[in-house]
């Protein structure tokens, strides 16, 4: 939990950890644990300002939060792979934009579509939740940055150009990020029910076409797409999610 607390957010943990690349791949099976903690910390935070706040700016005020706790960490990821992916380019300069630390024009739309739905689909459901259902709603929101992380895990393909962390990830045991998603599933169908089972099986088989797509267009994953499908796993799950509320 400290290495994943040092790795993905920007809360100074001063402690040491011996062999963090080898841990890290070893804890997979918490990742999503780690992810309900964050999501509950700042999903408390969205209680306390729904008592001064409409529930639907809650929602805004939790994107704010959680950029200033994680840093964008997996939004910087989305940008890069949207900057590499949609340039039309050959494989290895894909590779070379997406090292790129500027922001491209299909990164800053990426960003543009991601924060567009990220607040349409909150707006909507907001109104027709009520407010507990919408603090848990949050929680997993966030959980859920984890949950796709942990799903690209089952038997990621690397990208030969990653080395060190990136490249030990193609041989992180299955077993762990199964774990990892059955965590997910139960804190999904206890925080908001079967809706949120539905929006989680869309997202689960939304993983599988980006998969293809990745690996087909660079030979594996790297940092980046493996960070933008966290993202991503964020609005598709709450995209059928509003859509099942709405039936």
């Amino acid at each position: 939990m400290i290495l994943y607390g040092q790795f993905f957010t920007r809360v100074p943990i001063p402690i040491p950890i011996d062999k963090p690349q080898e841990k890290f791949n070893q804890g997979i099976q918490y990742l999503t644990l780690f992810g309900l903690l964050l999501g509950a910390i700042e999903a408390l935070c969205f209680y306390g300002l729904s008592f001064l706040f409409p529930t639907w700016l809650c929602w805004i005020f939790l994107l704010v939060i959680d950029g200033m706790i994680t840093g964008g960490f997996h939004l910087d990821a989305l940008a890069d792979t949207a900057d590499g992916l949609f340039s039309s380019r050959d494989k290895d300069k894909m590779y070379q934009i997406m090292k790129d630390s500027r922001l491209g024009t299909m990164g800053a739309l990426a960003l543009i579509y991601y924060y567009v739905l990220m607040i349409g689909t909150t707006f909507y459901v907001s109104s027709h939740l009520s407010l507990w259902t919408n603090v848990f709603l949050a929680a997993i929101t966030i959980m859920n940055t984890k949950t796709g992380v942990a799903l690209v895990f089952l038997r990621i393909t690397n990208s030969q150009k990653e080395k060190g962390l990136l490249k030990s990830w193609g041989q992180i045991e299955p077993w762990r990020a199964i774990i990892s998603q059955v965590v997910s599933i139960i804190v999904i169908f206890l925080g908001v029910g079967y809706r949120g089972l539905i929006a989680y099986l869309a997202a689960a088989l939304f993983v599988l076409v980006y998969k293809k797509w990745i690996n087909h267009q660079l030979g594996g994953f790297t940092g980046d797409t493996l960070g933008a499908y966290a993202s991503i796993c964020q609005v598709v799950f709450l995209i059928v999610f509003a859509a099942v509320v709405k039936l």
